[in-house]
């Protein structure tokens, strides 16, 4: 109770004010009941000695019996008995109640009447402070009333001036709460509504380029008749490009996009990094046959990390396709894992052409390509970066690059070695 009472000043005060209230009003009603038992008494006393001076003016003689038996209560059943029957004589009936004596009742009245009088003082000072308290209360209670409005119409509620400590400002504090989650929910779909907005614009004109191709090149066949053989061949194989190009596109865009809006649900599982590694690596082997590209694992141990198994692999063979497609033949490519406090770092180096300083940050944003002549020649659409990036920051990890133009590039990525 007193725990509670602390919580609560409204409580406090409003207990605080009824005890004073309550203990003033006993400490009167005492006083004033006391008063008139004193009056009640004195009364008596009064009537006590009015009845000795009577009794020792007839009967001096016996003053001292008299004195004794009146004023110091000295009583004796024979000489009551003997009282009893002369007062019947006249008519007293010792039956009678203290109702029957005027001056008893007097003083009686007197005390109800102040003791109701205070009664509804107590009453008026019960329903002041009820009143009060509703009137605190209820105006609290409107003022976070129109906060939940405002909260509903999209307002943030950040105002905590109004209100002391207890009950209804923790109600008033969760409410702001809610407030500011609503707000940051709302900002999210907000920004997920922007992107998707902006992806669908971009996988557009990603795609609108090859389609265009294609349908330049099937129209020409189709109504130019004075094509040669070898030509139609080069056309056919200019559309078949085109097509791989558009399915490898089809395909990116599709998984960014189901990573951009959330459809895909990354599973991590305690699994063997090196094995992740290793599935990547043969993911692209062929390609590096291709072009007499030595890919060196030989620092890549054995270590169990929570992570996506399929995803991550993802994201390492997007960074593995861009060494070998911008390392020359017969280059080298080495991936190593370093076991850091918090992360395990995966670099995957090679010896390629290098990226420019100013690109660094910019080759991880969505559908960008560099402005070398090399990159822009060769076959891509700047999404394989930026989803590895999606993917490592969705397992909470990153990716980082360091390059040399002319030199080569080293792409680190990191992941958490907690869950």
């Amino acid at each position: 109770m007193i725990e509670y009472l602390k919580e609560n000043p409204l409580l406090k005060r409003v207990f605080n004010v009824m005890i004073i209230t309550i203990l003033s009003i006993s400490v009167i009603t005492c006083f004033v009941n006391y008063y008139i038992t004193e009056q009640v008494y004195k009364q008596n006393i009064n009537a006590t000695l009015q009845l000795v001076g009577t009794l020792t003016r007839l009967n001096p003689e016996n003053e001292n019996e008299i004195v004794k038996t009146v004023l110091f209560k000295k009583y004796d059943a024979k000489n009551l008995e003997y009282g009893k029957s002369i007062a019947k004589k006249y008519g007293y009936d010792d039956e009678v109640t203290a109702w029957n004596d005027d001056a008893f009742n007097k003083n009686v009245y007197n005390m109800i009447k102040i003791n109701f009088i205070l009664f509804i003082l107590i009453l008026i000072e019960s329903m002041w402070i009820f009143r009060s308290c509703s009137l605190y209360i209820m105006k609290r209670l409107e003022y976070i009333l129109n906060s939940v409005d405002e909260a509903v119409n999209g307002k943030l509620l950040t105002d905590m001036n109004s209100f002391d400590e207890g009950v209804l400002p923790k109600i008033y504090s969760k409410l702001c709460d809610l407030s500011r989650i609503l707000n940051l929910n709302i900002e999210k779909l907000y920004r997920e509504k922007e992107n998707i907005k902006s992806l669908v614009t971009d996988i557009s004109h990603q795609i609108k380029t090859p389609l265009s191709s294609i349908k330049l090149f099937n129209s020409i066949l189709i109504e130019d008749e004075s094509i040669s053989k070898n030509e139609k061949r080069e056309f056919l194989n200019t559309i078949k490009e085109e097509v791989l190009k558009l399915e490898w596109l089809t395909g990116s865009l599709i998984k960014l996009s189901r990573l951009e809006v959330g459809m895909i649900e990354l599973k991590k599982e305690k699994r063997s990094i090196k094995d992740t590694i290793h599935k990547a690596i043969e993911g692209v082997y062929s390609k590096a046959l291709q072009k007499n590209i030595e890919i060196n694992a030989e620092n890549v141990y054995e270590f169990s990390i929570s992570h996506d198994v399929r995803w991550t692999k993802e994201a390492i063979v997007n960074v593995l396709e861009n060494a070998i497609k911008y390392t020359d033949s017969n280059g080298k490519i080495n991936v190593s894992m370093t076991d850091m406090n918090f992360f395990i770092r995966i670099d995957i180096e090679d010896t390629g052409i290098g990226i420019p300083g100013e690109d660094f940050n910019k080759i991880f944003k969505r559908f960008f390509r560099g402005n070398c002549k090399i990159v822009q020649e060769s076959e891509g659409s700047g999404v394989g970066l930026y989803l590895t990036r999606k993917i490592l920051e969705e397992q909470g990890g990153s990716i980082m690059v360091d390059s040399k133009l002319g030199e080569g590039s080293k792409f680190s990525l990191f992941l958490q070695k907690c869950k």
